[in-house]
């Protein structure tokens, strides 16, 4: 494959009326080619029915735990057959704790209940990915192993890339050797359950406090792109509308602001044309030609 195929994703949608105003307006603009829903959240049934009214190409994000301790989000599974990524009746509001104590017949019961939100309101996903990274193993638990099981059921390509260039880019540092090895590793669990993994992923880790300002947040996308090498790579960011009731609540939604305003821009759309890019979505992207 000599072709630098791009998939832009916008991740959240259902997360946030502004973030979901964002997506929408984005695609019909055909700036992103991608997004994923997260069943859990509040808004998550709309944007299903945004999905099937504008025939967006969507994935599920798969999550364990909720956004906000502010907002109780009920796992699609139920609380009995999730009870482990639950307190108080409702998903823990906290990532790590959620990967610490969760049990694996939970993780795939919740997941498999996520994927079927969708596909009950008339979404087919082409693609699942992980929220907050809770599937990738960061957490020395082993749930890529239930996410691969599912997306083999599913028929299902994950977002997990075969190159290990993007340990750079998420940790800061060239990778040691532990660190290859378990990206190895889970390249070669999803090579064993034949679900599909992406050449390579490109996304801004760094929080605002590191970011000095929009310039610099499309520097970084703009320099990492122009690196990627032949084969299927997906961008995905976090756009938003503005919302000032959302900058309250974290300082971190004006990144997802300057996301927004970057993916619309002009200079996003010539960046990716003199690139010469193919833009393409998780179901048109060409996993079976490698």
């Amino acid at each position: 494959m000599n072709a630098r195929y791009l998939i832009v994703n916008a991740d959240d949608f259902g997360l946030t009326l502004a973030g979901d105003g964002a997506i929408a307006e984005l695609f019909a603009a055909g700036r992103i080619t991608s997004t994923t829903i997260l069943a859990p959240a509040k808004y998550a049934a709309e944007a299903c029915r945004t999905a099937c009214e504008k025939g967006l190409a969507v994935g599920v994000h798969w999550t364990l735990h909720a956004e906000w301790a502010d907002e109780r989000w009920q796992p699609c599974a139920g609380e009995q057959r999730a009870r482990s990524l639950c307190e108080d009746g409702a998903l823990i509001p906290n990532a790590g704790k959620a990967g610490k104590q969760a049990g694996s017949g939970d993780v795939t019961r919740e997941l498999a209940a996520q994927v079927e939100f969708l596909r009950d309101r008339g979404v087919a996903p082409d693609h699942a990915d992980s929220h907050g990274g809770t599937l990738y193993g960061i957490n020395g638990r082993l749930f890529f192993l239930n996410a691969f099981r599912l997306c083999k059921k599913y028929g299902l390509p994950f977002r997990f890339p075969h190159s290990s260039a993007f340990l750079r880019r998420q940790f800061g540092h060239e990778p040691g050797g532990l660190l290859r090895a378990a990206h190895a590793a889970i390249v070669g669990a999803a090579d064993l359950y034949g679900v599909p993994l992406l050449d390579d992923f490109i996304t801004n880790p760094y929080p605002i406090v590191k970011i000095d300002g929009y310039a610099a947040l499309a520097t970084y996308y703009e320099r990492e792109l122009a690196e990627a090498r032949a084969g299927i790579t997906e961008v995905f960011l976090h756009p938003s509308l503005p919302d000032e009731a959302l900058l309250r609540r974290t300082a971190e939604w004006e990144k997802r602001v300057w996301e927004y305003e970057y993916l619309r821009s002009d200079a996003f759309a010539n960046f990716i044309a003199r690139e010469r890019f193919v833009l393409c979505s998780w179901a048109g992207a060409p996993f079976d030609k490698r």
